[in-house]
């Protein structure tokens, strides 16, 4: 069953954690309430709990202080009303460590526990993490989720005017590159995200 407001409303216990086995629960809706996150809290321990797109349960490390979002404090909840937490996502995470720590002490606190410190704290994750490629998905069969990706290379003659376009381009890319290089030195992030911009527009063409 999906939690609707009619649900919480017409619960039959005044906590709708209680009335049911199984829930869908948008996280949003529970990290912008807090009536309801108490009442998860005071219902019967969960067996198991998922969560789609986990890693918006976020939080960082900032001017030597972390900042835990609503979400990822809701994330810090569901793993304490519950024996077994599953967090799932198929986006990469910003590639920090201390916020990749921070992320991954909602399994367990107490691996993670503390600030990071670069050299110190790498903690093992292989019995927490199951990395999964595309390729690698199958349906309940069997057989894969994804059809086998096949790519070819087809030839063909630019005309007069595509031919210039793409010149114009390559050069304008070419140019600007070693613009960021000089003015943007000293800033990895801007020169990261000018570049990127510039190599997408060269391979629209």
């Amino acid at each position: 069953d999906i939690l609707t407001r009619d649900m919480i409303e017409t619960s039959r216990s005044g906590n709708p954690f209680s009335d049911r086995n199984r829930l869908i629960v948008r996280l949003d809706v529970l990290a912008r309430n807090e009536e309801l996150q108490d009442k998860l809290m005071s219902a019967q321990e969960w067996d198991l709990i998922i969560c789609d797109e986990a890693h918006r349960m976020s939080a960082t490390y900032f001017g030597g202080e972390v900042k835990y979002t609503k979400r990822y404090q809701i994330g810090q909840k569901l793993g304490q009303a519950c024996r077994h937490l599953l967090l799932m996502s198929a986006t990469p995470h910003n590639g920090k460590e201390e916020d990749f720590q921070l992320f991954m002490a909602l399994l367990d606190g107490d691996r993670f526990e503390g600030r990071f410190r670069d050299g110190v704290h790498y903690a093992d994750t292989e019995d927490m993490m199951r990395r999964l490629t595309k390729e690698e998905l199958l349906k309940f069969d069997g057989r894969p989720l994804f059809p086998e990706r096949r790519a070819y290379t087809v030839k063909y003659e630019l005309s007069e005017g595509e031919a210039a376009l793409y010149t114009a381009v390559t050069e304008y890319v070419r140019t600007e590159m070693n613009r960021v290089q000089r003015f943007a030195e000293g800033d990895g992030k801007k020169r990261n995200n000018v570049g990127f911009a510039l190599q997408i527009l060269q391979r629209r063409l």
